[in-house]
């Protein structure tokens, strides 16, 4: 039977959960901005620049997974890896973690947990999800939506690429390899379809993660005093990492979307 935590695990537990609700919801933001971006580059009869422009917005992508879900899911990581140390939870959902991508993402979808959770247990039970729905973004939605816009393998945190393979592909893109050199990668209609496809499951599994992490937050902060709370509000502010900005298209004003984002 799963025990609770002690007050300073709950403590270490709560704030990384805290921190990582902000992080995932600024990349979801930026999510939507570059979904939005690709929409308005496919609607365009024939788009100017249209390689470069897609290779922007792949740039960011990958920007997103790489340098900011990444560090969110890696602070979901050690509120379950602290729960688990001090028999917070019971059991570990092996079979979902198994699962290949594409049958994670409805698995994921179709979860039934308790809809009002009360125990601690079963906010380290979302914080699970949330960690699952990331490392699917981080290494199926997201990866691939950047190879569908320019081509190649795209990097995948915390597994290595082939060095031969990365420098080939690097010398290609720079237009140094020789003659036998594959030609760079053209993302065709087809192609920038697939690219938002992708983006489309990655924002609802975002929206998703951001829900699971929410309610545990809700959770775990009724095991603490209002005092105590400000308290680690106050640090998640100050220490909370939100990521790399993406970049603004040319001709506009509008700022990175996590200046814009909020706890709604």
């Amino acid at each position: 039977m799963a025990q609770e935590l002690s007050k300073k695990n709950l403590e270490l537990v709560l704030m990384q959960a805290m921190m990582a609700a902000k992080n995932v919801r600024t990349q979801r933001d930026r999510l939507l901005e570059l979904h939005r971006r690709l929409e308005r580059h496919q609607a365009e009869a024939a788009p100017a620049d249209a390689e470069a422009k897609l290779g922007q917005i792949a740039s960011d992508v990958f920007t997103v997974y790489y340098l900011g879900l990444d560090p969110g899911s890696k602070m979901l990581w050690v509120c379950l890896d602290t729960a688990v140390k001090n028999r917070a939870v019971s059991t570990v959902n092996i079979a979902l973690a198994r699962m290949p991508d594409e049958q994670l993402y409805d698995a994921l979808l179709a979860q039934k947990l308790p809809a009002r959770p009360t125990t601690q247990a079963q906010a380290i039970a979302r914080v699970e999800s949330a960690i699952l729905a990331l490392k699917m973004l981080e290494e199926h939605h997201l990866p691939r939506c950047v190879e569908c816009l320019v081509g190649g393998q795209a990097p995948i945190p915390g597994k290595r690429r082939d060095p031969v393979a990365a420098a080939t592909e690097s010398l290609a893109k720079a237009d140094l390899s020789d003659a036998t050199a594959k030609p760079r990668h053209v993302a065709s209609a087809a192609d920038v379809d697939k690219a938002l496809d992708y983006l489309c499951r990655a924002n609802r599994i975002t929206a998703l993660a951001i829900k699971h992490i929410d309610l545990a937050v809700a959770v775990l902060s009724r095991f603490l005093g209002p005092k105590e709370l400000a308290r680690l509000a106050e640090l998640t502010d100050r220490a909370a990492y939100l990521g790399v900005e993406i970049s603004q298209p040319t001709g506009t004003t509008s700022p990175d979307p996590w200046r814009l984002s909020t706890w709604d």
